[in-house]
């Protein structure tokens, strides 16, 4: 008898495992369109499993019962595990979202950069394609972010296009690192963001995520103001072309087209963009004219997924770096003047030399990335970054201010002038080129993911300058000759290891530590001979815990400490020897310099955080609250360079503290 209940039982679980039915529809987490052609099956020893169909729908109804998990994959998107037992059966449909994967082949990054809502202990906000196409037309990246708390930015041409510059915390973008597909993109010489050098880019960007305070070693350079990471993925699942035309103020002017493959034999995907945009700037002779390409192609094999991007384009655009006394500011005629230079007083202007129409830059920088991702298995996945950058151009601006001895045109150097050149154009010309190798490396394990990479970075420059046109040369003078002549490099090598940590169901920590050596070195100088080299060896550490109040609502506490070098100009600006700017050095007693101790030192931050967040369908809103204590910061003293860039140099002791509220 026993042994017949015991069969009964067993048949009775048999038919009811085979009764049981899922139904479900496979969904694009943001278009809402249903996704063709998935791939669903139970997570049992035995292969059960189907796909979806046209309208995103599938049907499963083999032994089901005896499956814990339901695992849905489609290529481009991330893999989804769901409980069996949470899924609805019988007649009822199951909606089951898949979330694309924001950059296929560096999940790595995007995981452990892009912080998590009510988990990570750090102030971030995070900005999805939506968002973008939403807000973008032709503006810089720079006022497209201004909007974030602690940003502003302000615009040289005065129409958001050109040159601009943003600021995180009132830290100007020299010292925020800016990372295009986690490669660093700030000038490795002087810190700057020349974000005119990748016009567009916001056309071909998946997801951008601007971190306010110490930026994480993850991304790479040290930075005190924050970090920003653009991922650009601009795949699609299905061939699409798009041809747009648009015009706006200023006479400003965009045209585009943009085509997507879709996916190629289930294993490829292109993306191809192409666009112009114009502007006559807001102030006078502050045009532009930008071009812009951008060209990715991705496949997609089992455990491997590799992604080439090729991205730039030339630039042209009118100089407009002068900036205007604060008496014009009000009035909406003279705000529009773009001078080459100007002296004032209380009445008004005492003097002016309006800009040139010849006074003009051009340039061209393209990228060229190969990125790798390689997933061992599901706890272990690793991710390359090999890179190039090969930048060059120049800039034409006003130099009739300049006399013979700026120009070294005198009689130690072969000349024989009789009056100071007239009317003079200098073209500053600069030529880099900047590769490397970003490797990261990412472990799941039980409480959590620990993840531990690195970079090896050189970049090599060559400055030059030249008169390009003047009046009363002196005789003999010809004018492709070079009036300063110098070679700059940087080498950057650096590591860093980085844990998230779930201590339980309410608690996260996070530790991080960076290890960063650069070397900054000038040679080739000419006329003069300067050649030195500084390194410097950075030891950046991060920690934090987040607790978890309730489904809704965390407090987190964070602390790092970051040290970071000076620009090279700081040390010596070459390019202004003639003008009287010397080696920034100890000096020996015979006169010499010592390249050993140089006068300017790198500046440390201690940043202490405390913040909280409410997060609902309908709230969202965050609070933190940051004290940031600085030894010897570089801060600008007040005065502008000949280019209207600020002056820098160290002070002691300064503290930057302040709240931050979003909604």
């Amino acid at each position: 008898m026993k042994y017949l209940i015991i069969l009964f039982f067993a048949l009775t679980m048999q038919l009811i495992a085979q009764e049981q039915i899922i139904t479900g529809r496979i969904i694009d987490s943001e278009t809402n369109l249903p996704l063709h052609g998935a791939n669903i099956h139970m997570l049992t020893k035995e292969y059960i499993g189907t796909s979806s169909d046209e309208q995103g729908k599938f049907k499963l109804a083999d032994e089901i019962g005896a499956a814990e998990y339901l695992v849905i994959s489609y290529i481009g998107y991330n893999t989804k595990r769901i409980r069996v037992s949470d899924l609805l059966t019988g007649d009822k449909l199951n909606s089951i979202f898949l979330e694309k994967k924001i950059i296929p082949s560096q999940t790595v990054l995007v995981e452990a950069s892009l912080g998590k809502e009510g988990i990570t202990p750090i102030a971030f906000e995070k900005i999805k394609r939506k968002e973008i196409e939403d807000n973008y037309t032709v503006q810089d990246i720079p006022g497209f972010l201004s909007y974030l708390p602690s940003t502003t930015f302000y615009s040289e041409g005065g129409n958001g296009i050109g040159y601009n510059y943003l600021s995180i915390r009132g830290f100007d973008q020299r010292r925020i690192n800016v990372s295009i597909n986690g490669i660093p993109q700030n000038d490795p010489e002087d810190h700057n963001v020349y974000w005119l050098d990748f016009p567009d880019l916001l056309a071909s960007t998946e997801l951008i995520q601007v971190q306010r305070g110490a930026g994480s070693g993850v991304l790479g350079y040290p930075a005190i103001g924050g970090s920003i990471n653009i991922i650009t993925s601009v795949f699609s699942d299905k061939p699409k072309t798009e041809v747009s035309a648009s015009y706006g103020s200023y006479n400003t002017k965009k045209y585009s087209a943009a085509f997507s493959s879709g996916l190629i034999n289930e294993k490829y995907s292109i993306y191809a963009k192409l666009s112009q945009i114009q502007s006559s700037g807001y102030r006078n002779n502050s045009w532009v004219k930008f071009n812009s390409y951008h060209l990715s192609a991705v496949r997609y094999d089992e455990n491997l997924t590799t992604q080439i991007n090729f991205f730039g384009g030339p630039i042209e655009d009118g100089l407009a770096y002068t900036g205007l006394p604060k008496f014009v500011v009000k009035d909406r005629e003279l705000r529009k003047d773009n001078y080459s230079y100007w002296e004032a007083d209380e009445s008004g202007y005492t003097y002016t030399l309006p800009r040139r129409p010849v006074e003009l830059e051009n340039f061209s920088q393209p990228h060229y990335e190969l990125l790798n991702e390689i997933k061992v298995n599901e706890n272990l996945t690793l991710n390359s970054a090999l890179f190039l950058v090969i930048g060059k151009g120049f800039f034409d601006f006003d130099a009739s201010w300049a006399d013979t001895n700026y120009l070294r045109i005198t009689n130690q150097f072969g000349f024989n002038p009789t009056q100071n050149p007239e009317n003079a154009l200098i073209r500053a010309q600069v030529e880099n080129t900047q590769y490397g190798w970003i490797p990261r490396v990412s472990l799941k394990h039980n409480n959590g993911e620990l993840i531990f990479g690195g970079e090896i970075r050189f970049h090599r420059s060559d400055h030059w300058g030249r008169v390009q046109y003047a009046n009363a040369m002196p005789p003999g003078y010809v004018l492709d000759r070079n009036y300063y002549f110098y070679n700059g490099s940087k080498d950057i090598i650096g590591g860093f290891l980085y844990e998230a940590y779930q201590l339980n169901n309410r608690i996260n920590l996070l530790g991080e530590i960076q290890v960063a050596y650069h070397k900054y070195r000038i040679y080739n100088e000419q006329y003069i001979g300067t050649e030195f080299s500084v390194d410097n060896l950075f030891i950046n550490p991060r920690a934090g815990i987040n607790y978890i109040l309730s489904p809704y609502q965390n407090i987190y506490l964070s602390f790092a400490r970051v040290t970071r070098e000076p620009r090279l100009k700081n040390y010596y600006d070459a390019a202004e020897s003639s003008g009287g700017e010397v080696p920034q050095f100890e000096q020996n007693q015979d006169g010499s310099y010592n390249f050993e101790m140089p006068l300017v030192k790198p500046e440390t931050m201690n940043d202490f955080e405390f913040g909280t967040s409410f997060n609902t369908n309908d709230i969202n809103i965050s609070l933190n609250v940051f004290y940031m204590l600085f030894n010897d910061e570089i801060v600008s003293n007040g005065q502008v360079d000949r280019f209207g860039q600020p002056v820098t140099g160290n002070v002691e002791k300064t503290v930057h503290q302040g709240v931050e509220l979003s909604a």
